[in-house]
């Protein structure tokens, strides 16, 4: 389960860096590379974190302590498994992406001014086409590996998104310090109105996910249906935050205290992120519909 936490936390930072490289910093060198290390911590984090599961299955069936995870010839034998194909997916998205943020920050610093607008869209196409890999590696282990082709495909869209939003999350934070309060409006504004569209990618595939995993009956008569209702509970709350945000915070920006009330308010809504992101990896890891829908498989 913490395997699985760490993962989707460096699949979190490692997207929200690069997606707000362009627009969310103050201009200089030094927020570029700010947003750039922050990404490629994520990644490095996440690369070893997606090859941690495989080694763990291989000291839990050699059952000889901790060198037992690095039986080689046992770890050879593995190849095929669902294991195995999701590491080798998302162990290569995050190794793709560590080698484009380390590009990128090459290039910065050749840079006498601020990057050309084919910088940003090479970070964005680049990372996206990496992190797509970490995405899709989501959906050939877990629940939804046994089913159909729409919720693994709701699940892809879904975890993006996640990404995404909970990314930009810190660099946002970041940006309550800049000095220029038309700069942070304009950054607040366009913020949200990507939330709107990654909140209706969120609720559809989400609502996909909820009824291709488990009947609505069940939702508080088993243990994995209670705990996804505490996953809803989690998302209805960072969206009620969101839109204190959108509609609260941001307008009040021009009044004393206003940045320090919108810092606050996005601290709680990474608070209620990180929870989240705990509670779906405890969900997908210790329990399962399979407990109460054995047909399921």
């Amino acid at each position: 389960m913490l395997s699985k936490l760490a993962l989707i936390l460096g699949l979190v930072a490692a997207a929200g860096g690069v997606a707000a490289l362009k627009r969310y910093h103050d201009g200089s060198r030094a927020g570029h590379e700010k947003l750039l290390a922050f990404s490629l911590g994520g990644a490095a984090i996440g690369f070893h974190f997606s090859l941690l599961p495989v080694l763990l299955q291989v000291g839990q069936i050699n059952d000889s302590g901790l060198m037992g995870m690095f039986d080689l010839e046992l770890l050879w034998l593995l190849r095929g498994t669902p294991a195995w194909d999701a590491a080798a997916f998302r162990g290569t998205g995050f190794f793709l992406s560590i080698l484009l943020i380390l590009t990128l920050l090459r290039v910065l610093r050749q840079q006498k001014t601020v990057p050309p607008s084919a910088y940003y869209q090479i970070a964005w196409i680049g990372q996206l086409l990496a992190l797509g890999l970490v995405a899709y590696g989501f959906t050939l282990v877990g629940h939804v590996s046994v089913l159909a082709w729409l919720p693994r495909l709701a699940l892809l869209v879904h975890v993006t998104a996640i990404a995404l939003w909970f990314g930009m999350l810190v660099p946002l934070r970041w940006c309550c310090a800049d000095p220029s309060l038309p700069r942070l409006q304009r950054q607040m504004q366009s913020f949200s109105r990507l939330g709107i569209g990654l909140v209706l990618v969120l609720v559809l595939t989400g609502a996909t996910l909820l009824l291709s995993l488990i009947p609505l009956a069940d939702l508080f008569a088993t243990s994995y249906g209670r705990v996804l209702c505490l996953k809803l509970l989690l998302v209805a709350a960072v969206l009620v935050i969101a839109s204190f945000n959108k509609w609260r915070h941001v307008p009040r920006l021009e009044l004393e205290g206003g940045r320090c009330a919108l810092r606050s308010s996005i601290d709680r809504e990474i608070a209620l992120g990180v929870a989240l992101v705990l509670v779906s990896a405890a969900v997908s890891t210790l329990l399962g519909p399979a407990e109460h829908m054995p047909m399921s498989y």
